[in-house]
């Protein structure tokens, strides 16, 4: 077999790594599993029974408990001494800081694409009623197709109720599963 026909195959998936990471969405498989809006209440990580769920895992789209000393999370809720609401990314907590969190002055709605660039990774967010923010996941393999290695995922949230009696955060949720995609609309995403 000549050199030619053996770099062929190694070629084509270069080619096609580095169109996934130049975002270009051609060389992604389809997308397969539908965004949906969904709510979440998290508990604070201090002042709540340590049974309480304080952070959320983007990739599975679901809460997680934070006391497990693992970084099966990707941001996690409390509340400071002032009363202020904080949404911590991994690496604000002392964690791997592969999550990142990024503040939006735009409304939950009017948010359709998550951007690549600027997302906090070692500090709290500090958000109230209302706020809206973006966060990247830590990157993860888990149902990916081989070939496209660890990519994170991304979600939109905004805030719909924050109970400081309780030290209860209530929050609106959209969140793209699908490897590589970061469009944030409801449905299959395109992109």
């Amino acid at each position: 077999m000549s050199f030619a026909r053996l770099m062929f195959g190694p070629v084509v998936l270069g080619v096609v790594l580095f169109s996934a990471g130049c975002d270009n969405t051609l060389a992604l498989p389809p997308a397969t599993v539908p965004n949906v809006v969904d709510t979440v209440t998290l508990s604070a990580l201090q002042g709540t029974s340590i049974n309480s769920a304080s952070g959320f895992d983007v990739t599975l789209r679901r809460t997680a408990r934070t006391d497990r000393q693992s970084e099966a999370f990707d941001f996690a809720f409390d509340i400071d001494d002032g009363g202020r609401a904080l949404i911590f990314t991994t690496g604000a907590l002392g964690l791997n800081a592969r999550s990142g969190i990024q503040p939006s002055d735009r409304a939950f709605g009017d948010i359709v694409i998550a951007p690549l660039e600027d997302y906090q990774l070692d500090s709290a967010l500090v958000v109230g009623v209302d706020s809206v923010f973006i966060v990247r996941s830590r990157p993860t393999s888990f149902g990916c197709v081989f070939f496209l290695g660890q990519l994170p995922r991304y979600g939109k949230f905004h805030v719909l109720e924050l109970n400081l009696a309780t030290r209860q955060i209530t929050l609106e949720n959209l969140v793209n599963v699908n490897c590589g995609f970061r469009g944030l609309e409801s449905g299959i995403p395109i992109r």
